[in-house]
């Protein structure tokens, strides 16, 4: 294949242009009826911001597509969060569900099973200097959890408690230096299963 004469790729349009414009001020005999080195250079700057420009704009386009499918993900993970939390107040099949815009589980295999205890697995410090961190092995059937914490003593009252829909939690806003108790049970509809030890 021939190369073509006049090249149409603008960086290679760039480059001929900025020889040529070398080209007409080195020689003296350029006539005064063609084309000006002025008017070579101009072609050139323009055509260098408009790729740049073009750069710049693809850039953009990049950062507003990440921003946008982080934000997708935080809304996805959002409605996940309310789909569980919706099954802890009303069902993984109620009715109820869809005025928050989520349509009822459908039946789901072995959802029919009595949910078993919780037994959590790790827990350490959190991300802040005082929060706690834990999870556990989630269980079949399970549609949320709920996390109780007590000061001192798990004989009182829960001095907090949530609800996750994952098999992870961090209790935070805790006073440093304290000793906490902390416990969870697993949720399906009006059905619990045992705290966890």
């Amino acid at each position: 294949m021939t190369r073509q004469r006049i090249p149409t790729r603008p960086d290679e349009v760039r480059d001929v242009l900025t020889q040529i414009a070398a080209a007409i001020n080195e020689e003296p005999n350029w006539p005064t009826t063609g084309l000006s080195r002025t008017e070579v250079i101009a072609g050139e700057t323009e055509l260098q911001e408009a790729t740049q420009e073009e750069v710049e704009c693809k850039v953009r386009h990049a950062q507003a597509r990440a921003r946008k499918r982080a934000a997708r993900n935080n809304g996805i993970d959002l409605i996940k969060q309310a789909d569980y939390a919706t099954d802890g107040l009303y069902g993984p099949r109620s009715p109820k569900k869809e005025k928050f815009g989520l349509p009822p589980r459908k039946y789901t295999r072995g959802e029919s099973h009595p949910l078993k205890q919780v037994v959590i697995t790790h827990i350490q410090d959190g991300t802040g200097p005082a929060s706690i961190a834990l999870d556990w092995k989630p269980i079949p059937g399970a549609a949320a959890y709920q996390v109780e914490w007590f000061l001192n003593t798990p004989d009182g009252a829960p001095i907090g408690n949530a609800a996750a829909s994952e098999s992870a939690f961090e209790v935070t806003a805790l006073q440093s230096g304290r000793q906490y108790w902390i416990h969870v049970r697993a949720i399906r509809g009006k059905a619990y299963g045992s705290w966890s030890d």
